[in-house]
């Protein structure tokens, strides 16, 4: 599984929303569901779902498919501080399994402000789905 991120703001404005790309790079079917838990800089735990963000059913991703979510970096609040880095586990949903190890995924530029309005949606199988719930957001 490889995982990226893009700035979704148009060009020139603050990095506020990121767009979440994982691509199943193994020769097998892999399932999906739930929210990534994503993690900004060197904050003490993920960021919440969005609140009102349905999860999708689970879904099967074949061998070069990609699921999307989104990161909305600044929800407006207080104690904002600069990201330099950031981490994504893909979790186990109903905590039968050991999580996995978190993946540094590459930043999409050098550094972006987040504060704790921070919020990540489910997976979702297009990119609108994913994007939706926060480009929603003011």
């Amino acid at each position: 599984m490889s995982i990226s991120a893009t700035d979704y703001d148009a060009k020139g404005d603050p990095v506020r929303r990121i767009l979440l790309v994982a691509t199943n790079t193994g020769d097998n079917k892999c399932d999906v569901q739930n929210a990534p838990e994503v993690t900004l800089g060197d904050a003490k735990s993920p960021a919440p779902v969005l609140e009102g963000d349905a999860a999708e059913e689970p879904f099967s991703l074949a061998p070069g498919e990609k699921a999307y979510a989104g990161l909305l970096a600044t929800g407006g609040h207080m104690d904002s501080y600069d990201v330099k880095s950031m981490t994504l586990t893909l979790g186990s949903p109903g905590g039968e399994t050991k999580a996995e190890d978190p993946i540094n995924v590459s930043m999409p530029v050098a550094s972006f402000p987040a504060d704790d309005g921070q919020r990540v949606t489910n997976w979702a199988a297009t990119e609108g789905l994913a994007m939706r719930p926060v480009t929603s957001r003011s």
